[in-house]
């Protein structure tokens, strides 16, 4: 594929609109175009950072009761000659504004929570055609490929011996970093585990919840936050954490 034709299909690529053997056709250009490939991660990084919730503030609460004392207020004015309401509303019009701006971030929806954001990234590597930067099942391939594109290397290991076969790695975005995540296969089962350094060297033990019929393996181990994100039954998906914690 010509880097000419690149700006008519990144975009749609990026959304997951492109056709199974089109994407693949991006993808092997994207590998060996580095150009091509910055600008697709310069978009997923803005993409990423725009979600950030940080960005968003909630209105303070004594704020919030006094636009609605004064929307209630306004309420009762409707009896009011128009005349009087049209006086009313261009002395008031850059109030009407502010009402407006404030009263969205009232009633923003909360900042989905870091759980949802994992299972958010499972679904959307399956749904994507995206689910691997780089596909092997050699530990000593996949844990290489990481260099140099995080701050950490991520301990890479395959089970296959124990029915949890490495199928590759790549990169994303959580809680406002860069992290690694491993592939593994469990029979038709894709699990995605999250690996990023915690704030210490303990350990934790392991955690188990279910957010949108998916679940959620949660543990702490020599330095890494680990979580494990499939449609796999939980206690298997146990069983595979506990491969990583002995």
């Amino acid at each position: 594929m010509d880097c000419t034709l690149h700006r008519h299909l990144l975009e749609a690529y990026l959304d997951g609109e492109l056709g199974f053997e089109r994407t693949l056709e991006v993808e092997a250009h994207l590998a060996s175009c580095r150009v091509c490939s910055s600008e697709v991660q310069s978009w997923k990084d803005i993409r990423v950072a725009m979600q950030d919730s940080n960005l968003y503030h909630r209105a303070p609460v004594q704020l919030e009761e006094k636009l609605r004392a004064r929307l209630s207020q306004e309420n009762r004015s409707k009896r009011m000659p128009w005349f009087e309401s049209w006086i009313w509303a261009g002395g008031g019009a850059a109030f009407a504004t502010a009402l407006l701006l404030i009263s969205f971030v009232i009633t923003r929806p909360a900042a989905p929570s870091p759980a949802q954001d994992i299972v958010t990234s499972h679904i959307r590597s399956l749904m994507a055609d995206h689910l691997m930067d780089v596909v092997s099942t050699d530990q000593h391939t996949v844990k290489p490929w990481f260099d140099g594109k995080l701050d950490f290397a991520p301990p890479v290991q395959d089970f296959t011996s124990d029915g949890y076969p490495l199928a590759g790695g790549r990169l994303d975005y959580l809680e406002n970093r860069k992290v690694a995540v491993l592939i593994y296969h469990r029979a038709l089962h894709i699990i995605n585990l999250y690996v990023w350094p915690a704030q210490d060297n303990g350990s934790s033990t392991v955690r188990a919840q279910t957010v949108q019929g998916y679940n959620i393996i949660s543990w702490k181990k020599n330095g890494f936050e680990f979580r494990a994100v499939s449609d796999l039954n939980t206690a298997e998906l146990r069983d595979f954490a506990l491969l990583f914690t002995p």
